[in-house]
């Protein structure tokens, strides 16, 4: 499985795989001495002297300010050849790129939003293994309709419709180590906080 990390801002977790920042993400990176395989972003967010610094580690692709996407969706075209997607930073500071870096998710199940206390992943059809991890509670928010069963958890399921807008699957909670996730023809975006 090929991995990348993309870093929107700061973060405790370190990065896995190839790293690319992202324009205060990328100054992170830079200023932490983690390697990255590119940069790119308007870097709106950085001072001449943090974006230098950019510059002179990795390669950076500078974007024009007016754009029709954010620049965590432009880096996203650079993951094309990736299994997996860690997005760090990405959770928390101005609601309205959190709000879209989840929706982002919700589209993309290699994305895996991550901050210090939640997890944020999509899945889709078919049967996945759940890590417990630190998480203590599990939620599901309904993307697509179809069946869910969730086995090992303290409120389990077995073959349950759902429906978008359903909200009785917020703050469930793993038993052991981990759960089961079994979803026919419907997909959810999973919140482990």
């Amino acid at each position: 499985m090929s991995r990348v990390t993309i870093v929107l801002g700061e973060s405790d977790i370190k990065p896995e795989g190839c790293v690319i920042g992202v324009d205060y993400g990328a100054f992170v990176c830079a200023r932490d001495g983690v390697e990255m395989i590119l940069a790119c972003g308007d870097f709106d967010s950085v001072s001449d002297e943090q974006f230098h610094l950019i510059e002179s580690v990795t390669r950076v692709d500078r974007l024009n300010p007016i754009k029709d996407m954010t620049d965590f969706e432009h880096a996203l075209t650079y993951t094309k050849d990736y299994d997996e997607i860690l997005v760090l930073g990405g959770l928390g500071n101005r609601r309205d790129h959190e709000y879209v870096n989840i929706i982002l998710a919700s589209k993309d199940s290699r994305i895996t939003l991550m901050d210090s206390i939640n997890r944020i992943k999509k899945y889709d059809a078919g049967v996945h293994r759940i890590v417990k991890g630190d998480y203590q509670y599990c939620s599901f928010i309904v993307i697509d309709e179809g069946m869910i069963t969730l086995d090992r958890f303290k409120y389990p399921l077995v073959d349950r419709k759902i429906h978008v807008g359903d909200t009785y699957l917020t703050s469930n909670e793993i038993v052991g180590d981990e759960g089961t996730l079994t979803l026919d023809r419907a997909s959810v975006l999973c919140i482990q906080t």
